[in-house]
């Protein structure tokens, strides 16, 4: 990778260099999965020293993968191929749903019963909270685990302070919107870089940037419904920005996938239509 690419991207990454498994989830989750879920070895450790992550610590990662089961390699004379398995495929899939999918809309709540630490360990996962004692909660997304004892639920008052000052303790809105506020600061600037000429390569760092940081808050949000969140919410600005910005950089981005980087078969489509539609549901936030 150029010099200045890597320069660029690193100013818009919150770890430099990030960690090499957490950028290869990264990767693969914005640029492989859509495209048949496979890369050669060499193209993954040239995208991964865009940032710092030099090619020892990438074989590394890989491997790990490889044992979570995450990735399964291939060979092809003397190159390498890591194809994601059909099961990280699946989790890819709902992952990109909480990033490129429709805004999250209002809805109720699931309120679940449960003395089993491995299953209170699943539900704290899936986004609930313990109220105390066996009780969690959660908004009712269609994606929730239900246990034998989960009740559907709304709030008799929604709009009591009580309830609202629940919510922001038992969530941590407050450690929330601090994350989402940082985020808007740091990327905000991004909206002039792309006023200016990018490089395809550069697009492709920067948008990798993009996504990495913004991966790691949203998988950490509730996703509450919206008349339940505080006035003036900033991730309201932040999932814009990241529309925004993700609409922004991809021609460029998705040329220089179209052009450099491949599988088995050759070079991997610059726009298959995963992401014509990715692209085109993400507009509707703009």
């Amino acid at each position: 990778m150029q010099e200045s690419s890597a320069f660029r991207a690193e100013r818009f990454l919150k770890s430099y260099p990030p960690k090499a498994a957490q950028l290869i989830v990264t990767i693969y989750g914005d640029i492989v999965e859509p495209r048949g879920g496979v890369l050669w070895m060499g193209n993954l450790i040239s995208l991964c020293s865009g940032f710092g992550v030099n090619e020892s610590l990438v074989r590394t990662a890989v491997s790990r993968l490889v044992s979570k089961g995450q990735l399964s390699g291939e060979r092809d004379g003397r190159r390498s191929f890591y194809a994601l398995t059909e099961e990280a495929r699946n989790e890819y899939h709902l992952a990109a749903d909480l990033f490129f999918g429709p805004s999250d809309s209002d809805c109720d709540w699931i309120i679940s019963v449960s003395s089993v630490p491995a299953e209170q360990d699943k539900l704290l996962r899936a986004g609930f909270v313990n109220l105390g004692g066996n009780v969690f909660i959660a908004a009712d997304r269609h994606d929730r685990p239900l246990n034998d004892v989960s009740f559907r639920s709304s709030a008799e008052d929604p709009n009591s302070k009580s309830f609202r000052t629940l919510l922001r303790s038992s969530f941590k809105l407050d450690e929330l919107s601090d994350e989402y506020m940082e985020f808007t600061k740091r990327y905000q600037p991004m909206d002039a870089v792309l006023e200016k000429t990018l490089s395809d390569q550069e697009a492709l760092l920067c948008r990798l940037a993009l996504v990495h940081d913004y991966r790691a808050i949203r998988f950490r949000d509730p996703r509450l419904p919206p008349g339940a969140l505080p006035v003036d919410w900033p991730g309201h600005d932040a999932h814009r920005l990241f529309a925004v910005l993700y609409a922004g950089l991809s021609e460029a981005a998705d040329n220089f996938i179209g052009q450099h980087l491949m599988n088995q078969a050759g070079l991997l489509g610059a726009t298959p239509a995963p992401i014509k539609s990715r692209l085109e549901t993400i507009s509707k936030r703009i």
